[in-house]
């Protein structure tokens, strides 16, 4: 990716966390960003174009940080702790606040819609990825339908980013993953069955 193609990303992200959806116009960006509008049409075809590129990097980089991060968990107490972090993370680069934004205004069979369906179901394989190991050798394991249950966390992530994302309560997202903590740790408690010899 060039420098200024990344600088026109970046400042689109920008734009969304400062100004939302409808506030995110070629020349809010081009001010956000320090440079001409005519320097977003030179990279993108146009507005709608510039949106799907800049949720698929954001997405992409934040998904990326996520696998690296979560790679080697194989308990529920650290993963919860690491996801925590992660979220933290997602907040203070506008990442949420932007796909919140974007979610808000995409308009139903449009490019944008179509890239956040793709999206939703990066994050639903890597939610996948995550319980399949978590869940290995628990005897949970036979009953849990994990594509069912990434979608259901994908889902409800999207629903408590809303409400936030509306009323401001910061503290709803953190009274989530202490809860979540505490389940965790019931979760690590179980033990993992072994493997019969044949």
């Amino acid at each position: 990716m060039s420098d200024t193609r990344g600088r026109v990303l970046d400042a689109a992200l920008s734009c969304l966390v400062a100004h939302g959806f409808g506030g995110t116009t070629a020349r809010a960006i081009a001010q956000a960003g320090g440079f001409a509008p005519g320097v977003i049409y030179y990279h993108f075809t146009d507005l709608d174009d510039l949106l799907v590129a800049t949720l698929a990097h954001t997405c992409e980089a934040r998904a990326k940080r996520y696998r690296a991060e979560l790679s080697d968990v194989d308990r529920a107490g650290r993963a919860v702790e690491m996801l925590r972090t992660l979220y933290d993370e997602d907040t203070a680069v506008g990442h949420i606040a932007a796909v919140q934004e974007i979610y808000a205004g995409a308009r139903p069979g449009s490019r944008l819609a179509a890239q956040l369906s793709l999206e939703t179901r990066r994050w639903e394989e890597l939610a996948e990825e995550l319980l399949t190991t978590l869940l290995r050798g628990k005897p949970l394991a036979s009953v849990v339908r994990v594509p069912v249950v990434a979608s259901a966390a994908v889902a409800f992530y999207l629903g408590m980013e809303t409400l936030t994302h509306l009323d401001g309560d910061r503290s709803r997202p953190a009274a989530l993953f202490d809860q979540a903590a505490r389940i965790a740790a019931v979760f690590d408690r179980i033990p993992r069955l072994r493997r019969r010899s044949s």
